[in-house]
């Protein structure tokens, strides 16, 4: 188990993760909140039979759609292929800040367990140091 001063540092450097992470966000570039999704059309049978020996790309062409929360509904949204590149542009942003935001909850969730793990081990050590106070002054009253 690790002491107070090594738990102490691991916060540090958590902090110090967080707050790189924070930094980034709020330099998040304009963004659309929406993700874009490639779709590759199958040729001949739709079972799955058909996709069994394809390995990467599936033989077709390929279709872009956009898919974004509304009203509590994900809504779908055809982009042309002129517009992919334009589009591509604007949803990498979000993208990026949905993985960097992950992360900053990932690391405030074990910042709290830093904490407990702390805050756990002080009680415990002022639990030791009662303990000893208590066997002192029981001494002394059997001295008396």
């Amino acid at each position: 188990m690790a002491n107070v001063t090594q738990l102490k540092r691991l916060l540090s450097k958590l902090r110090q993760r967080r707050y790189y992470l924070e930094r980034k966000i709020e330099q998040t570039p304009k963004m659309l909140s929406a993700c874009l999704i490639l779709r590759y059309r199958v040729r001949g049978r739709r079972d799955f039979q058909s996709m069994k020996g394809i390995k990467e790309k599936p033989f077709g062409r390929s279709y872009a759609y956009l898919t974004y929360l509304e009203g509590g509904i994900t809504k779908h949204r055809y982009v042309p292929k002129e517009e992919v590149g334009k589009i591509a542009k604007l949803t990498e942003p979000y993208r990026i800040y949905c993985e960097n935001m992950a992360q900053v909850r990932s690391l405030n969730r074990r910042i709290v367990e830093v904490l407990e793990r702390i805050g756990k081990m002080q009680k415990e050590e002022v639990k030791n140091c009662v303990q000893k106070r208590t066997k002192r002054i029981r001494k002394q009253k059997e001295a008396e």
